[in-house]
């Protein structure tokens, strides 16, 4: 399909336009508190709206009466205020997070509801001393389900399994032999509420069913009979947050030994037998003993039963409580989005985890996920990840930069795209990144999201409480925020981003395994590892599910490619798993067969999770002797893909260049991100498709032809610089849609010239500029702070004399806890000759301002220019802007976060420094032809 000059027309008016297309819903916090009066909530909605949103999610922080009366009665007033402006409102389902405990109420009158854990214990004991199970020992427990022991001793070699107590304790008083007089480990595998996780007190079973149930009546039945009439309209759907099995307190942690415990439903025993056939009370055991490696029958037992487990869970996870929800949505004319918590690996986890990301995610209506914490931010891109919240040590390992940086936003674009069969990804960001977060890492990041798919925003958050300690930044603060006047702007990026990516299809030709299934049969995850190689290599990927590979209504083979939905893959990656279902094994030969090319990380999976291994090894040796098949290292993988499936091609390799590629109404739109903080990129790239290259930038709405670049029949070739942080559109327009300008062919001997700068100009017309040697000016001293403002009443405001310029003005006693605007201005005077004119004659000079902490907004001459966010800080400037001997005045205002002033447990240190830090330099510059 080719876009028509109507359609391309209608989306770069969209685009361009001042008002673009709206998909920010911030979270509005609620917590029924006395300043939190009808007024205030109507001026934080509307601040909303002035700000860029197309409606907000609605979520207790936690309300002081959530689901009494002064819950609703704040409810409405929001969705009153909503319906006036037109915006729309999702409605978080829950008190606080997780959801699904409607703030305790699930479980009042209702104790059989109690989350409830398998846990195991053991004891020692020898013949000689008391036994530790004596009657009463087992007062603690809410049901024992298995009582076994075993011989400390190999020379014993005894395991015996009791059916209850009495018959355990009947043992322990018969005579030994003396080979069996030895120490003996007893266990004893129960249950008990779960001591640990988040809001423990009012945790519930989530996997029955009733449970779910009564979640619904609470809180979504209780919503609509209040405001069903608004169901579909000012109401679309709810939010849920962060659900996992909960069943203790940590990330990381799934069989053996050292886990704590696992979840229980108390339909668990019989659901399993139903679907695997054999008694799961007999086996309890294995799923915390590590089989020997010397005896390959219990670990094969050990591996089945635990694979069985977790796909049991899962599934009833699943079904009995996301399934339910969606269900009733779908049913009342509403939609159910949010996330659950992927962490680490907690989305293969029980914990802090669903077990299985796409099993819990396929029942939402969106892919969803979030970020917090500085989960991910520009600076972890220098350094190794540092956890910096130690609170938070007690139920994680170190963190896992690499999965929150190339896999998590991976996995919800995955599961809207294939699973969901939804355009729409969406993120809760910025959550508890502090009041530091500036604007430079918010455009930063919002590139980091475009990339990975990302086009739907929950911006966190909006409090209308000041100040409110709970999870800043608050972006309103009741117009305290000195970053506040930026979030439009910011708004309008982001907004135009979005829209690029929706009602568009993501070309992606590459297809990730998803190894939930092998990890849960004990294979080590390289997923992570992958995602990065691929991304760093320019590449792009969806990852898939075993259950959607071997599901053929949803997905089919055919010439080579799987198909689901409107993807197609021609290659399928198995990311370094050694264990794999049957069915998948069977299912990967039959896409091989059809001449699809499957790489394997290091080797072919050889084993079989339920234990028949010599299925899945036959196979494997078979698809070892195909053409299509590849077993690489790591290092060995990009060069393995077939080079057809590029969508760009770099002439000189770049770790840190992004992109994504999409199809766009028959446009093949492009989005390209220097993920780089610190160094600039510039060069070639050859796009894998035709038309006429545009820039569209997504700050200002602007659009240009791209000034060095040719064109050809199945390709396109341009020349672009890229600074760190920067990030454009390339729109390739379709013959008839624009006019081909005259075009500069790409010549890298002089556009790899350091300094020199090719782009147009208003009219359309092709500049290079070449810097002039022995032309840079050092410009520090001519600088001076005027005018110092706040939008905080209480600060104390230092004078302009107290901060000199090129200084953190956070490190000065008058300003060291100082959040607001700093004006510096100077007076340029024209520089002399600097060297030979352009050919043509013209000549710029280029005011580069290095390091400023914080936003900078110029004014030259008088005219207020657009703020910038984030390096290059510079100017162009022409001679005719120096007004003969009355020179060029340039104000430059610098705006910085709120950190300086709030101390807050969010904030990761010392505030970002701020200020004109300089050095500040002028690079006279001259025209080529």
């Amino acid at each position: 399909m080719v876009a028509s000059t109507a359609e391309f027309s209608n989306i770069k008016t969209k685009f361009t336009s001042p008002e673009p297309p709206r998909s920010l819903y911030p979270l509005f916090w609620l917590h029924g508190d006395e300043r939190e009066t009808e007024a205030v909530l109507r001026q934080e909605i509307a601040a909303m709206d002035e700000g860029g949103c197309g409606g907000f999610v609605i979520e207790s922080r936690p309300h002081k009466d959530y689901l009494g009366e002064g819950w609703w009665r704040d409810v409405a007033i929001c969705l009153d205020e909503a319906e006036k402006r037109r915006m729309k409102v999702w409605i978080f389902d829950e008190e606080f997070f997780p959801s699904g405990i409607a703030g305790g109420k699930v479980l009042q009158d209702h104790p059989k509801y109690r989350m409830k854990a398998l846990v195991r214990e053991q004891f020692s004991w020898e013949q000689v001393t008391s036994f530790p199970l004596a009657e009463g020992n087992l007062q603690a427990w809410d049901e024992v389900l298995s009582l076994s022991v075993h011989a400390a001793s190999e020379v014993a070699g005894q395991y015996r399994l009791f059916d209850n107590c009495d018959e355990l304790l009947a043992w322990s008083r018969q005579p030994k032999t003396e080979a069996s007089a030895c120490s003996w480990q007893i266990n004893v595998i129960g249950l008990k509420p779960t001591w640990s996780g988040r809001e423990i007190d009012k945790m519930v079973d989530y996997i029955d069913p009733e449970v779910a149930d009564r979640f619904i009546k609470l809180t979504y039945e209780a919503t609509k009979e209040r405001f069903g009439h608004l169901f579909g309209t000012v109401i679309q759907g709810f939010f849920g947050d962060e659900t996992s099995f909960e069943n203790f307190g940590s990330y990381d942690y799934l069989f053996g030994p050292e886990t704590p415990s696992l979840p229980w439903t108390r339909q668990l025993f019989t659901a399993f037998r139903a679907q695997k056939g054999y008694s799961l009370r007999e086996k309890l055991n294995l799923l915390w003993d590590d089989a020997p490696l010397a005896d390959p029958e219990l670990a094969r037992e050990t591996m089945k039963v635990r694979f069985d487990y977790m796909d049991v869970m899962t599934a009833l996870f699943s079904e009995h409580f996301f399934g339910r929800i969606q269900r009733w949505c779908h049913e009342n004319r509403v939609q159910f989005i949010g996330h659950i918590v992927e962490d680490n690996h907690a989305h293969m986890h029980h914990g802090y985890g669903v077990g299985h990301f796409f099993r819990a995610t396929k029942h939402f209506d969106m892919g969803g996920y979030d970020f917090v914490l500085r989960q991910i931010d520009p600076g972890q891109k220098l350094q190794p990840y540092t956890e910096h919240y130690p609170q938070f040590a007690t139920y994680r390992k170190p963190p896992y930069p690499d999965f929150f940086h190339f896999t998590l936003a991976k996995l919800a674009q995955s599961a809207a795209h294939l699973e969901v069969g939804s355009d729409l990804i969406m993120c809760e960001n910025f959550g508890a990144y502090g009041w530091d977060l500036s604007m430079k890492e918010m455009k930063w990041l919002t590139d980091w999201q475009t990339i990975r798919g990302t086009n739907w925003y929950v911006p966190h958050a909006f409090s209308p409480i000041f100040p409110d300690p709970d999870c800043p930044p608050h972006f309103y603060a009741g117009g305290r925020n000195p970053l506040w006047p930026f979030f439009r702007p910011w708004a309008d990026y982001a907004n135009r981003s979005c829209f690029m990516l929706q009602d568009a299809q993501q070309i992606a030709r590459i297809a990730v395994v998803y190894p939930a299934e092998s990890h849960w049969s004990g294979d080590p995850t390289r997923l992570d590892e992958v995602c990065r190689s691929l991304m760093e290599n320019q590449w792009d990927f969806n990852i898939v599910s075993c259950d959607l590979l071997t599901d053929s209504q949803l997905s089919t083979i055919a010439e080579g490619r799987l198909h689901i939905r409107d993807a197609s893959f021609r290659t399928i990656i198995l990311p370094g798993v050694r264990t794999l279902p049957l069915a998948v094994m069977e299912r990967l030969a039959a896409f091989v067969q059809a001449g699809g090319q499957l790489i394997a990380l290091d080797a072919l999976p050889d084993r079989e999770c339920r234990g028949a291994h010599e299925a899945v090894s036959k196979l494997a040796g078979e698809l070892s002797n195909a053409s299509t098949v590849t077993t690489v290292t790591l290092d060995q993988l990009s060069d393995a893909i077939l080079t057809e499936l590029r969508s760009i091609s770099l002439e000189q390799p770049c770790t840190e260049l992004r992109y994504a590629h999409y199809f766009k109404a028959g446009i093949n739109v492009f989005f390209l991100h220097n993920e780089s903080p610190t160094t600039a990129w510039s060069g070639t790239i050859r796009l894998h498709a035709a038309g006429i290259p545009e820039l569209w930038n997504p700050m200002d709405g602007s659009v240009r032809q791209a000034a060095a670049y040719s064109c050809g029949s199945a390709d396109t070739a341009i020349w672009l610089s890229l600074a760190p942080f920067a990030a454009t559109f390339v729109v390739l327009a379709p013959d008839g849609t624009v006019e081909q300008l005259d075009h500069l062919e790409i010549d890298d001997a002089v556009l790899q010239q350091s300094g020199v700068q090719a782009a147009r100009d208003a009219s359309g017309t092709i500049q290079v500029w070449e810097p002039i040697d022995d032309a840079k000016k050092r410009m520090d001293e001519v600088w001076q702070a005027v005018t110092v403002s706040s939008t905080l009443d209480e600060i104390d405001l230092p004078q302009p004399a107290e901060i000199p310029a090129m200084q953190d003005w956070l490190t000065l006693p008058a300003s060291a806890k100082f959040s607001g605007t700093v004006t510096y201005q100077c007076q340029l005077k024209q520089p002399a000759a600097d060297g030979a004119d352009g050919a043509d004659g013209q000549q710029k000079y280029v005011l580069d301002c290095g390091e400023i902490g914080g936003v900078a907004e110029f004014e030259v001459n008088g005219v207020k220019l657009p703020p910038q966010f984030c390096p290059p800080y510079q100017l162009d400037l022409l001679p005719s802007m120096f007004n003969g001997q009355a020179g060029c005045t340039i104000r430059l205002a610098v705006t910085n976060t709120l950190g300086a002033y709030i101390e807050n447990y969010c904030n990761p240190g010392k505030p970002a420094p701020a200020g004109l830090l300089g050095p500040v330099t002028l690079q006279a510059y001259r025209r080529l032809k």
